[in-house]
């Protein structure tokens, strides 16, 4: 299995997730930064994302490829900074849905790699999996506005955007491990096929017998008899056989044909 990393979308996932590690903790435990700095802190920082990425499109030749959007994406962070700036009143009294928009792409981001690993038959994916659902289910909620939810807690959204980005770490670590682990698995593998092939070209292959306590190389349970087998083991033909019978002799009469006269 070959595998290739687009470093960037690897960075951008984690800067993703850490920023939303960052908010929440902020929004959670700080609560002497006020939501306006917070905010104002976060558009600078999409402004300058968007900065790099645009230099990246050109330094790194991506403008060679049709399948790059660094330049898109760079101007328009740049741009959404720059709405954000201008109408700051607007983005603090609506934080609470940016907040469940992030949750919401980084638990997508969880899905997905909860499905690579299950593709890759390793069992951790079932707890990738149930993250992702609780990491959409609660961004569904703040999006949506669905109070009976939101309001069993204090600050539900800043917890869900903290377990989000948390969840997406963690699911993007587990994924690269087991992308790797299933690398080295698949050329042991191939490495093992090619022996196989190369000792059956030289003609010094052996099949491996197999194990003991395999059922299917297990003896059946009937065996048929050698014909010259004896059953009975103790058999003496003295002892066992009776004495035959002493038969009178037969005496056989013999009539001369007649001749007619």
């Amino acid at each position: 299995m070959k595998t290739t990393t687009d470093k960037s979308n690897v960075i951008s996932q984690i800067l993703l997730s850490a920023v939303a590690i960052a908010l929440g903790y902020l929004l959670l435990f700080n609560k002497s930064m006020q939501l306006l700095t917070i905010c104002q802190f976060l558009c600078g920082g999409m402004i300058l994302v968007g900065v790099v990425s645009i230099i990246s499109f050109f330094v790194s030749g991506n403008y060679k490829r049709i399948d790059r959007y660094g330049f898109t994406l760079g101007i328009l962070m740049i741009l959404l900074a720059g709405v954000g700036f201008l109408r700051m009143n607007e983005l603090t009294a609506n934080f609470d849905i940016i907040a469940g928009l992030l949750a919401l792409i980084l638990s997508i981001l969880t899905l997905q790699g909860s499905v690579q690993v299950k593709i890759l038959n390793y069992s951790v994916w079932v707890l990738s999996l149930l993250l992702a659902i609780i990491c959409m289910a609660g961004s569904f909620c703040v999006m949506g506005g669905i109070t009976l939810v939101t309001n069993l807690f204090i600050g539900f959204s800043h917890w869900v955007l903290l377990v989000s980005g948390a969840s997406c770490l963690f699911s993007l670590i587990v994924t690269w491990i087991c992308i790797l682990l299933a690398g080295r698995r698949e050329k042991k593998a191939r490495k093992e096929a090619e022996e196989i092939a190369q000792a059956v070209m030289h003609g010094d292959y052996q099949e491996i017998p197999p194990a003991q306590n395999d059922p299917a190389s297990a003896e059946p349970a009937y065996k048929p008899a050698d014909p010259a087998e004896t059953f009975h083991t103790d058999f003496t033909p003295a002892s066992d056989v009776p004495p035959a019978e002493t038969a009178a002799p037969t005496t056989i009469q013999t009539t001369p044909p007649t001749t007619e006269g």
